[in-house]
């Protein structure tokens, strides 16, 4: 089973070896609109997981002040480039998402967007309470999970309960709704959304999700 340590040199071959995508997806999209219509210009937001930057020069273009985040240096190495290219002002930081380096309340926002999924159930519990410590409340979180019926679901090794190894060494966690609801405590739900990802070899089914954190403490 591999630890964090091994985890982050996955994602650094990963990031080296397959090309970066330059446009965010239409669900993240309709998130940003959505946020751009509640929040006021240079609000703070949180691209968590950011990778080599798609989404957070994106949020940043639409006048957000984003941070982003990423366990691989490889990928923010890229991500600082496009940065340098655009004349943002955005920082980017080295950072395991089950121990962000932020204090609490610090976003009004936050996305993770493909990377939740690709960890042990209880390394994904970890960053949804970070994220939720992160947030001001009333803040807004998007992030993605993957579906049990998702067709990688039972291919290689099982870990554990709905988590099995990748071809990579990664492992990969499938979420059912009602998973979801409870690794979600802390935020009251606001849409979740279950579709096919066609565009891939074998279709991925992804939940999308929009929450909102509450005031409340979690139980």
């Amino acid at each position: 089973m591999p630890n964090r340590l091994e985890l982050q040199r996955i994602w650094d071959r990963s990031h080296h070896e397959k090309p970066a995508s330059e446009q965010p997806e239409n669900n993240l999209i309709a998130f940003a609109e959505h946020l751009q219509k509640r929040l006021p210009p240079q609000t703070a937001l949180l691209d968590a997981g950011c990778g080599r930057g798609r989404n957070t020069l994106y949020l940043s273009r639409l006048g957000f002040s984003v941070c982003g985040c990423d366990v691989s240096s490889v990928a923010l190495e890229t991500a600082r480039k496009r940065t340098q290219q655009s004349g943002l002002p955005i920082n980017f930081q080295v950072a395991d998402l089950t121990c962000l380096p932020y204090a609490d309340h610090s976003f009004a926002a936050a996305v993770c967007v493909h990377v939740l999924p690709y960890q042990l159930k209880a390394d994904l519990a970890r960053c949804i309470r970070e994220l939720l410590r992160v947030m001001q409340p009333n803040g807004w979180l998007y992030m993605d999970l993957l579906d049990c019926d998702d067709a990688e679901y039972g291919h290689g090794q099982k870990l554990e309960e709905h988590t099995f190894l990748d071809p990579s060494g990664m492992p990969v966690h499938f979420s059912s709704r009602q998973e979801i609801s409870q690794l979600l405590n802390g935020f009251a739900l606001e849409r979740m959304t279950r579709y096919e990802l066609e565009s891939s070899a074998r279709p991925r089914v992804i939940w999308t999700i929009w929450a909102v954190k509450n005031f409340s403490k979690p139980k």
